[in-house]
């Protein structure tokens, strides 16, 4: 490997070690310059790969347009149209530049089987950092008999510390799909490497402690044992198919049950009908749109679970707001809040779901363009599971190759991300520049990779 290669790759893992860190946005900016900088040199000297990146078409253009729609959104039906074009420059022009560091990663190296898995080596690593971090945080708390509730790491939140971990177990799972399959490996670690980092990652969900960070692994899991289900599906008989399909439901209903014991909703199946029923009347309970009046009490006294009320009734005027504006208030990372205080003269913040941020601020047809870029994506990687890479049997499943690693990688991170933004507000900042960089590279790289990997230690 050359040096620039050898610093480019440097730079990468410095910068997605840097992205989660609080206060440090001015350093994080300069690093996505240098990544592009240094990956936009190596492509250009590569060459233009030709069509081989036809198949990111549909997503490119729904991506392209979705930022079309958002400009003529704030120029033209925002009623504040500085606060959004602000947004734009300072949110969403960062995750595209993230966008572009991505795609120029693989771009630099596509053909190379030994630079791709380094640079797919070197982002797990900058993960996994954070991951030891929380464990280490968790052990040092446990033995000197501090008590503790979720942990946060280095990341500034235990939110923003899971997303880490959860983005941590969407390599692990893609490799172990990959080495069940194919008996073939794309990181280069060894199976005891590969073990422990998962071992580590399994530590930190259970120290941050994060309801939604839970029930999105418990999905992303499902996911990953379903592919790595169908592409034994040739070797394997139907019922012991059918058996391997419904382990994993189980398995992923007992994640789901994990998560349910932490912070429980009620403590019966009438306080949560209680609480539902509470949450949804808006106009009579304000709790929701005002932090400094308490949350409502239960008929019994008991007073309601907060996080529940508050997001229960923050969705309900999310959609109230997506109602009275369809065509959207205007991008921003805010833009609940911004209808808030417009509405009601009062109420800041998000709704706690990036998707219903998207609407609010960008209406319905910046939903429709956004979920859509979100399909594309995951229907090209679906395509490339099943068809192999380039060259391969048409129908064949699950062909070995970097660009099905890259498939099932992506696959993983688009289920992942898709579900988090769901439950959380994570199409802002550090977190929709990590998407955006990890889904580019493992795209270009699914559709320009070449097929040389090297087999898994016995």
């Amino acid at each position: 490997m050359r040096k620039i290669e050898l610093a480019g790759l440097v730079l990468l893992g410095i910068l997605f070690f840097v992205f989660p860190l609080p206060g440090t946005i001015s350093l994080r900016d300069l690093l996505l310059v240098l990544v592009i900088g240094v990956f936009g040199y190596l492509a250009w000297r590569r060459g233009w790969p030709g069509g081989e990146l036809r198949e990111l078409l549909v997503p490119a253009v729904l991506l392209a347009t979705l930022t079309a729609w958002m400009v003529f959104v704030a120029l033209f039906v925002s009623p504040e149209t500085a606060w959004s074009l602000d947004e734009i420059t300072s949110q969403w022009l960062r995750g595209l530049l993230a966008l572009l560091a991505g795609a120029l990663v693989s771009l630099s190296f596509r053909s190379n089987a030994a630079a791709i898995r380094w640079s797919l080596a070197t982002l797990v690593v900058a993960l996994l950092v954070h991951v030891i971090y929380v464990d280490l945080e968790g052990v040092y708390l446990w033995a000197s008999g501090q008590s503790f509730e979720r942990l946060s790491g280095l990341a500034g939140g235990p939110d923003k510390s899971n997303y880490m971990t959860n983005m941590l177990f969407c390599f692990c799972f893609a490799e172990l799909v990959y080495r069940s399959v194919h008996r073939r490996k794309a990181l280069p670690l060894g199976n005891i490497l590969l073990t422990g980092t998962l071992v580590a990652a399994f530590i930190s969900v259970f120290l941050e402690r994060m309801r939604n960070g839970i029930i999105v692994l418990a999905l992303v899991m499902l996911a990953a044992g379903l592919l790595y289900l169908f592409g034994q599906r040739t070797r394997i008989r139907k019922t012991t198919l059918a058996a391997g399909v419904a382990a994993l439901f189980i398995v992923s209903l007992g994640g789901l049950g994990v998560a349910a014991t932490i912070k429980p909703v009620a403590t019966s199946f009438k306080d949560l009908l209680t609480s539902v029923s509470i949450a949804w009347d808006t106009k009579h309970y304000t709790a929701w749109r005002d932090d400094k009046q308490s949350a409502p009490k239960l008929p019994d006294g008991k007073t309601i679970d907060t996080s529940v009320y508050q997001r229960l009734a923050w969705f309900k005027e999310g959609l109230l707001l997506v109602g009275d504006h369809p065509l959207g208030l205007g991008f921003g990372r805010n833009a609940f809040g911004h209808g808030l205080k417009a509405k009601y003269g009062q109420g800041a913040g998000h709704s706690h779901s990036g998707l219903l941020d998207m609407t609010i601020g960008l209406g319905i047809p910046g939903a429709l363009l956004w979920s859509g870029f979100f399909a594309s994506l995951a229907t090209v990687a679906w395509r490339r599971c099943r068809a192999g890479d380039k060259g391969a049997r048409v129908g064949a499943v699950m062909e070995p190759g970097m660009r099905n690693y890259a498939a099932v990688l992506l696959f993983l991170l688009v289920l992942d991300y898709g579900l988090r933004m769901v439950l959380d507000s994570v199409v802002r900042d550090h977190m929709l520049q990590q998407f955006m960089l990890l889904a580019a590279l493992a795209a270009v790289m699914m559709a320009t990779a070449g097929p040389a990997t090297e087999k898994s230690p016995a």
